[in-house]
């Protein structure tokens, strides 16, 4: 009898946790992870695990997009250029788009759904960006049929010089 209430405390506990099945941190754009460009490029790990639609921002109009996506963000270098790449973990076909703006109110740059070497995941190269300002990158999975793990990295892309 003991064993049994035990189980059962556990179970509800599990269950009931407010931990399982919360949406992830940076599930909308104001709460975006910020991440820092770099020269090469750096791959960091995200997850859309219990991630939500986005509500208030235009759709990003490529890769299927039906909801659970998450947001990061990068302050443009003073190049104006980025490359923004993915790469496949439990997710092995993804979606991307970037935004100007701020949190509350974004424009669509651009979205890519293949763009990438790295399988079906997506890929953009932007340029003509605003130094200094902030831009929001959104990732979901194709579909939202397979949520879990990917990687995403952004690269400073720096100018050719010029000779004369």
């Amino acid at each position: 009898m003991k064993i049994r209430l035990l189980l059962y405390t556990l179970f509800f506990f599990f269950f009931s946790s407010n931990v399982y099945g919360q949406a992830p941190v940076n599930d909308d754009p104001c709460n975006a992870t910020p991440l820092t460009a770099g020269t090469g490029c750096n791959y960091v790990t995200g997850t859309t695990t219990n991630a939500t639609a986005t509500v208030g921002v235009p759709a990003p109009g490529c890769a299927n997009y039906t909801g659970g996506d998450v947001w990061f963000s990068v302050t443009v270098p003073a190049s104006g250029s980025l490359i923004f790449d993915s790469n496949t973990g439990i997710i092995t076909d993804g979606g991307m788009a970037i935004y100007s703006g701020t949190c509350s109110s974004l424009t669509l740059i651009s979205c890519n759904d293949d763009g990438s070497a790295n399988g079906l995941m997506p890929s953009i190269s932007a340029t003509g960006l605003t130094p200094g300002s902030t831009i929001y990158i959104r990732f979901w999975e194709y579909g939202n049929d397979n949520p879990g793990y990917f990687s995403l990295c952004i690269e400073t892309v720096t100018p050719c010089a010029t000779t004369s």
